[in-house]
């Protein structure tokens, strides 16, 4: 539609009281249009104003879910200055709208990256490499995720303490989630919190096959949960998300934006760090180089330097300033300062785009376009102010050996005629044009659902790597999905278990399908046998976008460890990583809110220290 060349069909038609109560609808969607995308919600940009040699009591690189949540706690302390670097600019107004998180990846909101092509994965995507979307804005990847706050269970922190990381068990990190919490819900439990900065809602999209899924996992043992228990985390959950008045709540507006008028946080955008300053006789960080536009300043921390860049672009900037693997760092020519495993022990929830079914019109739902567009800009509700999903999530047992899950279920609803929902998910995937386009021709008039097994305890491990020296060069991606082969076949168990599900008599009256998907190397085995479901994952399998582990946490003597239990980076003073790059193993659950957990505790424990001193 041409919007500037408008025409009113009907001129006059409107007088007097008709008129006015017309343009107060006008009015009513203009003012909501201006609510998306204001940077008033945000921090000043410090950019222009910062100079060479410039002194901040603490340096915080990244502005996501790990390093807007630890800037917010130091700046809690009027005596200390505090500076938070962001490589990104504000956040847009596509952004805020929920719905259209899947249209931000490829913009300059996200890094773009993309892992190197594999042997054993991502063979139905283009070049054969799955997309890896990283926010490069103020909140860092909050800006483009699913905004789901799932804390992951009881076991996945009582691991982390038993390798040895004091203070990271279930009894101590549930207080720092409880303290980042601003519950909006009538009808949850104490445990969760109710004056943190980060605001909490829930949505419920009510579909017909959604609710006979529910009812059939219940009767197999895996019980509807009113709320994430992560000491009994099995069953189906409607879960909590980081949506605050219909619009998208990332870290850059909770944790920074909230507290944009102490006089002590400033804020720089469309600010590179190119190198962290380390002193390498003393081994003590001491301030980072930035580039912002043609110019390149060195700024001074009297403290601490805190990289919170993410999975990816932390481990990336250690090596470039000289902590990493000796034979790396070498290989490009980079002093190496101290010798870590920097980029190893990648881990990522490995996901399974490649089980499709098609189902009568009474298990979905119909809605108008200009309906939802109208609720949305008026209201601020309907579809268009939730994640898009259908916000149940089944965490299951393939292997009925333990209380715990080992996959989490992700359901993506495709309504009857309605091209957008696959468009955007499967572009922002980069799925090859063929395979999207046999997925766009079996949905064309019927509701679909994308059932996506995910692998919540992967053993398969991959790396990061530097391409180069050069700072903005992307560097090297080694994902290394379905390298054990234990991953593969836990997979295999999640498709066989929900073909048991698809069976059961509370779903046939919706004539549940599985489609088969344009894949033709996949076409020589037999349709549904093992060997076809392991090519489709070797195919169809791909990023759950939740990266973690590349600067492992682990005590002093740990030969894969890179920062302490008090996130501190081995042997250099006065430098620690906060985000989810220090997770030794992968939590069974979506990252954001781990992350946020990190953040809040490594904020604490900064505090507490420099505060003593």
């Amino acid at each position: 539609m041409d919007l500037a060349n408008l025409n009113d069909t009907c001129p006059g038609n409107l007088q007097g009281v008709s008129r006015y109560l017309f343009l107060a609808l006008i009015t009513n969607f203009v003012d909501s249009k201006c609510k998306l995308g204001s940077i008033q919600q945000y921090n000043e940009n410090y950019a222009s104003y910062l100079q060479d040699g410039d002194e901040f009591d603490f340096i915080v690189i990244g502005s996501g879910s790990g390093g807007s949540v630890v800037a917010n706690k130091l700046s809690e302390n009027p005596n200390w200055k505090i500076l938070v670097i962001e490589a990104g600019g504000y956040p847009s107004a596509t952004s805020d709208i929920p719905a259209l998180l899947f249209t931000l990846q490829g913009t300059d909101e996200d890094w773009q990256y993309k892992t190197e092509p594999s042997e054993t994965s991502c063979f139905g995507f283009k070049n054969e490499q799955c997309r890896w979307p990283r926010g490069k804005a103020l909140g860092g990847s909050s800006v483009l995720n699913v905004m789901l706050y799932i804390k992951g269970n009881k076991r996945d922190y009582d691991r982390w303490e038993q390798m040895g990381n004091v203070g990271w068990g279930w009894d101590i990190v549930q207080h720092h989630f409880k303290q980042l919490e601003n519950v909006q819900h009538p009808n949850v439990s104490s445990k969760y919190g109710r004056e943190g900065f980060m605001t909490l809602t829930k949505y419920s999209m009510g579909l017909p096959v959604m609710n006979a899924i529910r009812e059939t996992l219940k009767e197999q043992d895996f019980p509807i949960l009113q709320e994430e228990n992560p000491t009994n985390p099995l069953g189906t959950l409607e879960t909590f998300v980081c949506i605050n008045n219909g619009m998208r709540y990332n870290t850059g507006k909770a944790f920074l934006g909230t507290v944009k008028n102490r006089p002590n946080l400033y804020t720089t955008l469309h600010s590179l760090v190119e190198k962290i300053i380390i002193d390498p006789e003393t081994k003590t960080a001491t301030g980072v180089q930035i580039r912002i536009e043609d110019k390149i300043l060195t700024v001074k921390s009297k403290k601490e330097v805190i990289v919170s860049a993410g999975t990816i672009n932390s481990p990336q900037l250690l090596m470039l300033s000289g902590i990493g693997p000796r034979h790396v760092l070498e290989r490009l020519d980079i002093e190496v300062i101290q010798d870590l495993p920097v980029g190893a022990n990648l881990q990522d929830h490995f996901l399974n785009m490649g089980f499709f079914i098609t189902f009568n019109p009474d298990g979905g739902i119909a809605e108008n376009t200009m309906d939802l567009l109208s609720q949305y800009f008026l209201y601020q509700q309907g579809t268009l102010a939730t994640v898009g999903t259908t916000n149940i999530w089944a965490f299951i047992n393939t292997k009925n050996d333990s209380e715990y899950p080992n996959v989490q279920h992700h359901f993506i609803f495709h309504p009857a005629n309605d091209k957008f929902p696959t468009n955007s998910l499967m572009n922002a995937m980069g799925v090859k044009d063929e395979i999207l386009q046999s997925l766009l021709d079996v949905s064309n008039n019927t509701p679909g659902l994308s059932i996506c097994a995910t692998l919540l305890n992967p053993k398969s491990t991959g790396k990061i790597l530097l391409r180069s020296k050069n700072p903005e060069d992307k560097p090297i991606i080694h994902s290394g999905y379905l390298t054990e082969g234990e991953d593969l076949e836990v997979m295999l168990e999640s498709i066989r278990f929900m073909e048991n599900v698809l069976d059961s008599p509370i779903l046939q009256k919706y004539n549940p399908k599985i489609e088969k998907l344009h894949l033709p190397a996949c076409h020589q085995y037999v349709f549904r046998s093992d060997n076809f479901w392991k090519c489709t994952l070797r195919y169809l399998g791909t990023s759950c976008f939740h990266p973690v582990g590349t600067c492992k946490m682990g005590p002093e003597g740990d030969p894969t460890a890179v920062v302490d239990s008090k996130l501190k980076v081995h042997g250099i003073h006065r430098l620690r990583v906060v985000d989810a790059s220090i997770m030794p193993k992968i939590v069974s659950g979506n990252t954001h809110a781990p992350t946020m957990m990190i953040g809040h505790k490594a904020g604490v424990m900064i505090s507490d220290e420099w505060s003593n001193e």
